[in-house]
């Protein structure tokens, strides 16, 4: 949020190094302005321009204390002023670290919005086209496990056994559809359970399996589509994109493109709920922030012993087509869990504008009665930039067409590196996400290789 002349800023606390990193943006070119002044106090920094026409105040004492002959690496560059600074006040030998109460790798769960038992009618999310022409009761709705997972260990999804018994009767906690606890369960009874298929995660009629984030279903309940390539799934009316087919006869729709809605109160007159997503959270940005928080989770062990984690991810996204384009977004973890400060949303910026105004507007008008010859004097301005905390990872990251890329080849055979696809508009919304941030640090500190750096919030 812009506060006068300043753009953007974002200041990176590093408690364990004592030190903090600014970067503050301004709306224009330090080329058209003569001189700007930065003055540090213990609690404050203050920026003003010539004859203190402009003053801006970062006020940081309610989160650190500055030191202020510690000012290093000092940039002022286009409309940039980066540098850096410790924050141990006055010794460098001790200090109180705050205790890092959040901890970024905490359980997450992909909660579900649809009930197993109530009946929905699937729509077309762009034009409402009802995709079957009767409603579905799913028997079962479960999680499934992480592709990367082995197969072998998830009994809970397997439709029956050698005894003839349901699955069900080893899935102990509805809520997370696979879990170790149902492995151990079913090789308890090892006996008389057939031993399970690998990658036999296939919907049976009234199933209904969801993944970050996707709906995975029988192909039979889509009706009302237009089917191309024996793969793709576009809806009949408006032709909008569904999803993919599967050769096992189940169709994987992204959730973004369908819609369920609740025909459980149409006997009651009262008019049908509106539809609702597969889950609870139906925006793209803050579902493609969890799946990068439960990727990193999942895979990253190092990091629950408290070592920085280096991690690499790829997603994937697959235009429809036989000649349907790939694109790749590549992205490396630097920092899983980094404290930042920005401007406060909530805050009018001219609101806190000083009395300094109010000041030289008397005597700019006396000018004008005395003599209208006489230029007026110009305001000064005087404002108070209040910041908010957040929790970030520090990303570098790089998107590009698959076109034989040596970098993306390199990546993929690489088996530290964990692949997710994701859907063609949480691509794009990634995409736009991570180049705004990125635009916080100057271009010499954010390009590396090819690579550019930005900041993924995870609160």
């Amino acid at each position: 949020m812009p506060v006068g002349n300043i753009d953007r800023v974002l200041i990176e606390l590093r408690p364990r190094l004592q030190s903090a990193n600014f970067f503050i943006c301004f709306s224009r070119r330090f080329a058209e302005i003569k001189t700007t002044k930065i003055d540090l106090g213990s609690d404050r920094i203050t920026i003003s321009t010539e004859n203190n026409d402009e003053r801006y105040e970062i006020r940081l004492g309610d989160y650190f204390k500055l030191h202020t002959q510690t000012l290093s690496s000092l940039l002022i560059k286009n409309n940039y002023i980066c540098f850096r600074i410790n924050t141990n006040e006055n010794k460098f030998h001790s200090e109180v670290l705050e205790i890092n109460e959040y901890n970024a790798c905490t359980d997450l769960k992909l909660e579900c919005g649809l009930q197993a038992g109530v009946a929905y009618k699937m729509t077309c999310s762009n034009c409402g086209n009802p995709l079957k022409e009767e409603s579905v009761s799913f028997r079962r709705i479960l999680e499934l496990p992480s592709d990367h997972m082995d197969s072998n260990d998830w009994y809970c999804h397997l439709h029956t056994h050698g005894d003839g018994k349901s699955s069900d009767t080893h899935h102990h906690n509805h809520e997370h559809a696979v879990g170790m606890e149902c492995s151990s369960s079913s090789s308890s009874s090892s006996s008389t359970a057939k031993a399970p298929h690998p990658n036999k995660f296939t919907p049976a009629d009234l199933d209904l399996f969801y993944g970050p984030f996707y709906a995975l279903l029988d192909g039979k309940h889509l009706q009302r589509v237009h089917l191309r390539a024996e793969r793709f799934l576009y809806c009949k009316r408006c032709l909008q994109f569904l999803g993919t087919m599967k050769r096992s006869g189940s169709a994987k729709l992204w959730y973004e493109n369908v819609r369920f809605q609740s025909q459980s109160e149409e006997q009651s007159g009262e008019p049908e709920p509106a539809a609702q997503s597969l889950f609870c959270v139906d925006q793209s940005l803050p579902n493609f922030q969890y799946l990068v928080r439960k990727t990193v989770n999942d895979f990253n062990f190092i990091s629950h012993l408290g070592l920085p984690p280096i991690f690499k991810l790829i997603f994937e996204m697959r235009r429809p087509g036989r000649d349907g384009d790939v694109f790749y977004l590549l992205m490396q973890i630097m920092d899983a869990n980094l404290n930042v400060f920005k401007i406060r949303k909530d805050v009018d910026a001219d609101s806190s504008a000083s009395d300094e105004q109010a000041e030289e507007g008397p005597q700019a008008d006396e000018a004008d009665d005395d003599d209208v010859f006489v230029p007026a004097v110009r305001q000064k301005t005087h404002r108070n930039i209040h910041l908010n905390r957040h929790r970030v990872m520090k990303v570098m990251y790089r998107y590009e067409k698959f076109e034989q890329q040596p970098i993306i080849n390199f990546w993929l055979q690489d088996y530290n590196v964990v692949s997710v696809e994701i859907s063609e508009q949480m691509f794009k919304t990634a995409v736009r996400y991570l180049d705004s941030n990125s635009d916080y640090v100057p271009e010499c500190y954010r390009n590396n290789l090819g690579f550019n750096l930005s900041y993924l919030d995870i609160t």
